[in-house]
Parts: structure tokens; sequence; C-alpha cells
């Protein structure tokens, strides 16, 4: 696939409230804590299945999400992104280290996340069309990654969406590794 704008959702165990994560993703900013121009928060905590908290940056977004009613953080890459061999590999990355991050936060006390399971997005209709084909060249990319994070365990890589959504794909493995294992796997 040509896309240059993917989502990788890491589901939630644990959920802080969603006020508490206002603060942190300001001192995301303040304190430089990504590699990325990070610009601003905004709190959409009032939309039913929304976002939730946003960390607005240049290229990238970072939401607490709501969506299909199951909590979690949701990296989005729009803009910038790096060659196709690596760009999947550095969403994941990318979307682990918020997932990181927000682990290590003292003020959230006990979050954690469910690195078994991801939904990986490509919000670009035209370069990742949601049909049958879209998804064949899409899980062809994902195995690679796939294998390389579970560790050659079973994994399942299942379409998510129809023909009118966005082309997804839901991954799911039994080897539930934490997010600083599989971190360290994507090196």
């Amino acid at each position: 696939m040509n896309s240059t704008r993917i989502q990788v959702k890491v589901y939630a165990q644990t959920s802080p409230e969603s006020d508490k994560l206002v603060p942190v993703f300001h001192s995301w900013i303040r304190e430089k804590k990504l590699d990325e121009l990070a610009i601003d928060v905004a709190d959409y905590d009032h939309v039913h299945e929304g976002p939730g908290v946003v960390l607005i940056g240049h290229a990238f977004d970072y939401y607490w999400d709501h969506g299909e009613g199951r909590t979690g953080l949701v990296y989005t890459r729009k803009r910038d992104a790096p060659a196709p061999e690596v760009r999947l590999a550095d969403a994941v990355r990318r979307a682990f280290v918020g997932c990181r991050l927000l682990e290590q936060e003292p003020t959230l006390s006990g979050i954690s996340f469910d690195a078994g399971e991801l939904l990986v997005r490509l919000p670009d209709r035209l370069r990742a069309p949601s049909d049958d084909a879209g998804f064949a060249a899409f899980k062809g990319e994902l195995e690679p990654l796939v294998g390389k994070l579970y560790a050659g365990s079973p994994a399942t890589i299942e379409r998510v969406g129809g023909p009118r959504e966005l082309l997804g794909a839901r991954v799911k493995s039994s080897a539930r590794g934490t997010v600083a294992e599989l971190l360290a796997r994507l090196g």
C-alpha cells in the first residue's frame, strides 16, 4: 500500500479519567517527550464513542479514544511518513511509545494496555481502497510486522469494516507481551 496515513489503536486494560490526560498531554508538549512537533491539546470527551482527548501534532495526532465502545490510545500519522517499507512499523512503534509514556506517568496510577490486540487502519480511501484487493495487499504488509511483534506466536489478522469504511485490520495474538516488550522487538 502506498498510504502515508496510518492509524494504530492499542486497547487499554485500565483507563484513567479523561480529564487527567489533558495535563499529561500538555506536559508532553512542554517537555518535548516526543521526537515530532506537538502543537496543542483538545478535549472532545463529550462526544459519544469519540476521540476523547487529542494531542495534536504537525504530522501526527494521539487520541485517547473511546471508539467501538473500547478505550485505547490511537496514534495517527497524518503526513511526512517515512519510507513505505517502514511506515507500518514506525506507526506501531510510535503508538507503543505513547502507551509506554502513559504507563510511566505517575498521575495516571496503574494505566495499562493490552498489547495482544491492535487495530490498524489506513484513512486514505484513494491509496487504500476498502475492498478485497486492498485488504489482501494490506495484510501482506502487516504479516511480517506481526511475526516480528509476536515472535512467531500464533496471531490473526482480520479485516475490519466494510467497503464504505476505512480499510482496517484487527491483529490479535495469544502471546500477550507488555508494551515495553513489544517496543523492544521493534528496535
